[in-house]
């Protein structure tokens, strides 16, 4: 069985669920695969993308440097890159090999810390964060790419909680759940700061966006 951190009672008690896998050539090989089955889908169009962007620009400022991890096609880190202000630079990582397809698209395994980001991140992104193998691995390593300041946000939403899991989708949580797990992972360095909702209008055809906003104290 692949090692992960183990997570607290008192936050699986909140609601979280965990598919475990054999290794990680396996949790790997699932990932590829699902990726190059859904390859053409991208799952939060611009309009929430630019919501989220605006969101970022008026709560923190100016971005140079932004991450958004699993973005499969790299639509997220272009649509970013188009709505906020400047010229900042977005990059996204994915697990497969069809990453060196897409634009300013890293193949990088999300659960992994890399050193090049670290403190580097002005906000990092997810609507795949259901896809981490150890959570604990994953949210730390996020939470250290950010800049003091920095924001995290997670999508969520009725497809994200514990009893959805499965191999493409292992791991699963309630909103009270996340932010625990979030900020246990990041030892109190990045705290919760609201849920963001945008729903749905005649001018507004994709799925409508809850999304969780973290924020990476200040240092000293």
């Amino acid at each position: 069985m692949a090692k992960v951190k183990t997570i607290p009672k008192k936050i699986r008690d909140l609601g979280l669920g965990l598919h475990s896998f054999k290794d990680v050539d396996a949790y790997t090989e699932v990932q590829v695969a699902a990726n190059k089955r859904k390859l053409n889908r991208q799952m939060v169009r611009y309009p929430q993308i630019r919501f989220m962007a605006h969101y970022i620009h008026i709560n923190y400022g100016q971005v140079d440097f932004g991450i958004c991890h699993g973005t499969r096609r790299g639509g997220e880190q272009a649509q970013f890159t188009k709505a906020l202000p400047g010229n900042p630079k977005v990059i996204g990582t994915e697990i497969s090999d069809t990453a060196e397809q897409f634009p300013n698209t890293i193949q990088w395994d999300f659960n992994e810390a890399n050193s090049e980001w670290a403190g580097a991140a002005d906000f990092v992104y997810s609507n795949s964060w259901d896809h981490a193998l150890d959570p604990y691995k994953t949210f730390k390593a996020w939470g250290e790419s950010l800049k003091p300041g920095g924001l995290m946000i997670l999508h969520h939403g009725s497809g994200y909680g514990p009893d959805t899991i499965n191999e493409m989708d292992p791991f699963g949580a309630t909103i009270e759940a996340l932010v625990a797990l979030v900020e246990w992972a990041t030892s109190g360095t990045v705290k919760f700061v609201e849920v963001i909702r945008q729903e749905n209008n005649k001018n507004n055809t994709a799925r409508e966006i809850e999304a969780l906003v973290f924020k990476r104290v200040e240092a000293g």
